[in-house]
């Protein structure tokens, strides 16, 4: 098994064949059946290198016994092909499937609909691909099904909080006078 390290003394990045990973029962720190060899400054411990981001995937595959794929393609029919997990939705506060935001798959549609709305087309899912030219027949579509009202996104009050600060101004002047 060859695993990606970052060597602490020379800061070199670079794969070992540390062959079979097991995990000690006392310490939870992984074992290899071969030493880790850095190129430059030779046989290293563990305690002597850092994982890099591939190299900690690497590990865990090698750990828990499954391809990394298995993640990502397992159909779960617990989660109707939809989230991640089970749990709490940050919208509506119902437990069910949620996603990587954790909405669960209505809300998720909502937030989708109300990024549109406010023409938000980098976050947006359903903008993703769609020509700039479309952009805004998009966000007529959406308003012509789901109205122009927000579904899940507070509206932001920036003419409100003007008026507010003129209100003041204008209560603040008179006072003076």
């Amino acid at each position: 098994m060859e695993i990606n390290f970052e060597c602490k003394k020379c800061g070199g990045i670079f794969d070992s064949d540390v062959g079979a990973v097991s995990v000690s029962e006392d310490s939870f720190r992984p074992q290899f059946e071969n030493e880790i060899i850095c190129p430059k400054c030779g046989q290293r411990s563990i305690d002597d290198v850092l994982l890099t981001e591939l190299g900690q995937s690497q590990l865990t595959e090698a750990t828990f016994d499954f391809e990394l794929e298995d993640i990502f393609d397992s159909e779960d029919d617990e989660l109707n092909g939809f989230g991640f997990y089970e749990g709490e939705c940050q919208g509506c506060d119902i437990f069910q499937s949620l996603n990587d935001l954790g909405l669960c798959e209505e809300c998720a549609g909502k937030l989708d609909r109300d990024l549109i709305r406010q023409r938000d087309w980098v976050y947006s899912v359903s903008a993703f691909g769609v020509p700039e030219s479309k952009l805004e027949d998009l966000r007529k579509e959406i308003i012509k099904h789901y109205g122009e009202k927000l579904e899940l996104i507070a509206p932001t009050n920036r003419t409100q909080k003007k008026s507010k600060k003129k209100k003041r101004k204008k209560k603040r002047s008179g006072k003076r006078r």
